[in-house]
Order: C-alpha cells, then sequence, then structure tokens
C-alpha cells in the first residue's frame, strides 16, 4: 500500500512510498495518473477525465497488484519504493484572455491572481530519476506578436482576472501568479490578453496545498510604447510560509525584464 512521508497531507507534493507489486492512481484537476511498481520497472498512464476546475482536491487511491494496462515502461533496477511528483511551471509563455473585457483607468493601481495550469515531474527512487515530465492540463498553442516573424510560440488561456484572493478557488494543479499593473498613461489600458512569462518564474507551495509564483508589476508610462516589467522576489511576494518546489525555467536578466508594450499586452 501507499503512504505519505509527510504528515501534513495538503502538501501532496511531498515523497510517497509505492511498494513493489503495487499501484498509485493520483487525480489533479483533469489528469488521472496511474503509476505501477513492478519488478524492476515503473509504469506510467495517463488518462484525461472531466472538467479541470471540477476537482477542489488532490485524490490519491492505492491498491496491490499492478495495473493491466501501461502507456509506458520504465525500467528501473533498485530497491527504492520512493516516488515524488514535482509540480512545474509550464515550458512556454501562457496568453491569458480575461473572459470579460477589462479595463484599468488612468492613474489606476490593481493586482490581478492570474492561474496556469502546471507540468508534473515523475521522479522515482533516491536519489530521485525523472521518468518523465508532462502536462496536467494540455493548453492549445497560440502565436502571441504584432505579426508572423515578431513574437513567440506560446499556450493559450482564460481568466475570470480575480483582484481578490478571498475569491480564489482552490484548485491545486494550478498556479497563481500575482500581477500588478500600474497605468500612467492618460488613456485607459484594455487588458484584452496578457502573455504570462511563467518560464522565467520560481514555484512556491504554501502549507494549505497552493501554488504560487514571485510576483510580476508591470508600469505603463504615459506616452511610451514600452512597459517596465518586474520579478519580485519570493520575500516580496508575502509567501513567508511558502516552500520553493521549483526554481525558473529560464533565468531572467538582471534588472528583471522588460517588454514591448505591445507584445505584453498584445494591443
Amino acid at each position: 500500500m501507499a503512504r505519505r512521508s509527510t504528515s501534513k497531507p495538503t502538501e501532496w507534493w511531498a515523497p510517497i512510498e509505492v511498494a513493489g507489486g503495487s499501484q498509485l492512481t493520483v487525480t489533479l484537476g483533469s489528469l488521472r495518473l496511474t503509476v505501477g511498481h513492478g519488478l524492476d520497472e515503473w509504469t506510467l498512464a495517463t488518462e484525461t477525465i472531466a472538467d479541470e476546475d471540477s476537482a477542489a482536491a488532490v485524490g490519491f487511491a492505492a491498491s496491490k497488484g499492478l495495473p493491466e494496462k501501461a502507456d509506458e515502461r520504465f525500467v528501473f533496477a533498485g530497491d527504492s519504493n520512493r516516488l515524488m511528483l514535482q509540480p512545474m511551471l509550464a515550458d512556454r509563455p501562457v496568453v491569458i484572455r480575461p473572459r470579460q473585457p477589462v479595463f484599468l483607468l488612468s492613474g489606476q493601481t490593481v493586482t490581478l491572481y492570474l492561474s496556469t495550469p502546471i507540468w508534473l515531474k515523475v521522479l522515482v527512487g533516491d536519489p530521485a530519476v525523472l521518468l518523465k515530465e508532462l502536462p496536467v492540463l494540455r493548453q492549445s498553442d497560440t502565436w502571441f506578436g504584432p505579426n508572423t516573424r515578431e513574437g513567440e510560440l506560446c499556450y493559450a488561456g482564460r481568466t475570470h482576472a480575480r483582484h481578490h484572493v478571498n475569491e480564489l478557488p482552490d484548485r491545486p494543479h494550478r498556479a497563481l501568479t500575482p500581477l500588478t499593473i500600474h497605468n500612467k498613461a492618460a488613456a485607459p489600458l484594455p487588458l484584452e490578453k496578457i502573455s504570462l512569462p511563467v518560464p522565467m518564474l520560481a514555484l512556491y507551495g504554501d502549507r494549505e496545498g497552493k501554488l504560487w509564483t514571485q510576483s510580476l508589476t508591470l508600469t505603463r508610462e504615459d506616452k511610451s510604447d514600452l512597459a517596465s516589467v518586474r520579478i519580485e522576489t519570493h520575500e516580496a511576494t508575502g509567501g513567508e510560509d511558502r516552500v520553493r518546489l521549483a526554481p525558473p525555467r529560464r533565468e531572467p536578466g538582471r534588472g528583471g525584464v522588460t517588454r514591448a508594450f505591445s507584445l505584453l499586452f498584445g494591443s
């Protein structure tokens, strides 16, 4: 039977013991992942289930015996029963469109809490060996830029553009990014679509099982096509009880990120 190696069940990313000859099924968002531990091998099987927002908790179901079918087999000789599911951020920026039009008026500041689906690294053994990295939710591709020569390939996403923490639902399969926007321009700022540079952000987990990234601060200056984007440090994010789970996939340059305003917001 499988058991947790931690007394904090909300921290679902903690290592788990899966004995030989048994299996563990994990439900996270719309992903159902079944991991089998056989003789000198591990097996994986994935399935897409109901709407990703329907499950507010991570489900673990352990049983004796190996899965009847497996999508992939991995040869791994050793005595360790250790399994770890390490959350990661996406490997590309995520272009987020609000579900309703949102405008930030001149001279106003707002903090939006934007969520993006995570990826998982499936690790076994001690020291850990990577079996596979996979997305919890397969997002569609989108091109983000003013033309086909300027821009980048991203993932597409939707958001309710919530700006109060107490409005946020419990969705452990998504990472929250606080984005503070200062509009110093004379005209209202339409937030039609936002390119969130998640590969440049670190990932943190809190005691309640929620996932957070570093905060972003964006300042739109008057009469300028540039917006300064600052990636805040972990301390500035306000996450004293948060544990760093994954580093950025790509390190940003010194001084944060500065991008063309038309690229960042797609205007």
